[in-house]
């Protein structure tokens, strides 16, 4: 009979990377399925408070500090929010769309390498009747 002590170490070998693989990429992927989640969730909060807005001449500052005030710590840092109303003449009218853009940043070198970048850019749109 064979001597096969070294047989699991070289199982181990062929196997560890691949499920290092999967697990990074299991994180990865939650990390900026939790951002887009995040980003939807500014982009809501910003449509309603957009749409409640009663001096539509501040509404895309103030609902942009809505917006920030609203994120998560993984988007805070690269947000951007666009605010535009269908009837510019009279926006009680018409509706509001907010468009809210984030930049995360992704945590292994798995999605960087997969999807070349460093970086995902997210967006969500939510339109409301204004009113």
């Amino acid at each position: 009979m064979k001597d096969e002590d070294g047989q699991a170490v070289v199982e181990f070998a062929i196997i560890a990377p691949i499920l290092l693989l999967i697990l990074c990429g299991i994180i990865d992927f939650g990390w900026i399925f939790s951002a887009q989640l995040a980003t939807n969730n500014c982009a809501r909060e910003g449509a309603r408070y957009a749409a409640t807005c009663s001096t539509y001449s501040t509404a895309q500052y103030e609902t942009a500090l809505k917006v920030q005030n609203v994120a998560s710590e993984n988007i805070q840092s690269n947000l951007n929010t666009n605010v535009s109303y269908s009837n510019m003449a009279n926006p009680s009218l018409g509706d509001v769309t907010v468009i809210v853009t984030s930049e995360v940043k992704t945590l292994t070198i798995v999605a960087d390498t997969i999807f070349g970048g460093g970086f995902f850019n997210l967006t969500s749109s939510v339109t409301m009747k204004v009113g």
